[in-house]
């Protein structure tokens, strides 16, 4: 029997995605958030909430209030490497993001973890809507540079919680100009009247697109489905003949969370996973990954693993739009979380050697 030997190694995806995402200060979206001007501000402020002002004025203070409890917040959990200590202020798809992140950090025995989210607010928009949640969005801003860096999404369930961590992501390129009013309102999921498609429809045929299956949604271009075709076209060019690959994806049932834009349009996040899923199909053959991969698998450092049937790696990618108004074009990813592996397994039942 011949025997192929195809030696690769997977690694995290994020590696490829984040290579390719640029962040400098003339590429990613620069959010405006208008304030009321001088004559039609009374000077007072009616206290609404936490650190909550009915005007212009309180949203600075407003977003200090809350982004100061947020930041005290991250850093016990990182102390602590759990969430669960402060599930008042982390909540959503950035609490899973981070639970994945303490837990490779001891799976990988990682001493020392780097913080992923920044609480310095260049700009913010607060939903003044009575109903519950409230939304928030937060354009952080890197206290190197001066620019803008990540997008942060707030939620408030009612009045007696405090605004907690729902989403981040980091800002990537985008030709858009984003403005808010400070009377902005939260956008339902479902919302088709005045979008070029609904914030639900827009994130779950992402999904698709991430998959590189077909969309009734027009998207633009992005860096996050590019880079990861261009890893999945790689890894086939180096199996060959001996296995397949293929990716899949799905929506998280998490949101999505939306606020409208002044031009009509609307900011969307949503969350998601997707699989990288790589076939041996070669009888003889011998598929090995290395690096996290095989380090999951093995539990040993600078290991390999040999592939027994499909080896499956799972990530976790929050991802934000610009969804357009109807009839002004398509919609943009305007932010893309670094994905965070979150499991990887091997179907032996698939072993062409059984």
């Amino acid at each position: 029997m011949k025997t192929n030997r195809k030696f690769w190694a997977l690694a995290i995806a994020g590696g490829l995605v984040l290579s390719a995402c640029s962040t400098e200060s003339d590429d990613v979206p620069t959010p405006v958030v208008e304030t009321p001007t001088a004559e039609g501000e009374t000077g007072a402020e009616e206290e609404t909430g936490e650190g909550e002002t009915d005007s212009g004025a309180g949203q600075s203070q407003r977003a200090d209030q809350v982004l100061d409890g947020i930041a005290g917040a991250l850093d016990k959990a990182y102390e602590e490497r759990s969430t669960l200590p402060v599930i008042d202020r982390i909540g959503g798809p950035a609490q899973l993001t981070l639970e994945a992140i303490f837990a490779n950090a001891e799976r990988f025995d990682v001493d020392e973890l780097e913080p992923v989210v920044s609480t310095s607010d260049a700009a913010s928009t607060w939903s003044s809507s009575s109903d519950f949640p409230r939304v928030a969005m937060v354009f952080t801003e890197n206290p190197e540079t001066g620019s803008n860096d990540q997008l942060l999404v707030l939620s408030q369930s009612d009045g007696r919680e405090n605004y907690r961590l729902w989403g981040f992501a980091d800002l990537v390129p985008a030709e858009v100009d984003i403005t808010f009013a400070t009377d902005t309102e939260a956008v339902p999921a479902d919302e088709t009247e005045t979008l070029a498609t609904s914030p639900r429809q827009g994130v779950d045929e992402y999904a698709m697109r991430l998959a590189d299956s077909e969309t009734d949604v027009t998207y633009e271009d992005d860096q996050l489905t590019s880079s990861l075709y261009s890893q999945r076209d790689s890894i086939a060019e180096s199996l060959g003949d001996t296995g397949e690959v293929s990716v899949a994806a799905r929506v998280l049932n998490h949101g999505p969370l939306s606020m409208a834009t002044e031009d009509g349009g609307a900011v969307t996040m949503g969350a998601f996973e997707y699989d990288i899923s790589i076939a041996r199909t070669e009888p003889g053959s011998t598929v090995s990954v290395g690096d996290e991969l095989a380090r999951w698998m093995t539990g040993e450092a600078d290991s390999t693993y040999d592939v027994e049937g499909t080896l499956t790696s799972t990530y976790q990618v929050t991802v934000a739009f610009y969804i357009p108004a109807k009839g002004e074009g398509n919609v943009r990813v305007i932010a893309t979380s670094s994905p965070t592996l979150i499991n990887v397994a091997d179907d032996g039942s698939t072993n062409p050697d059984s």
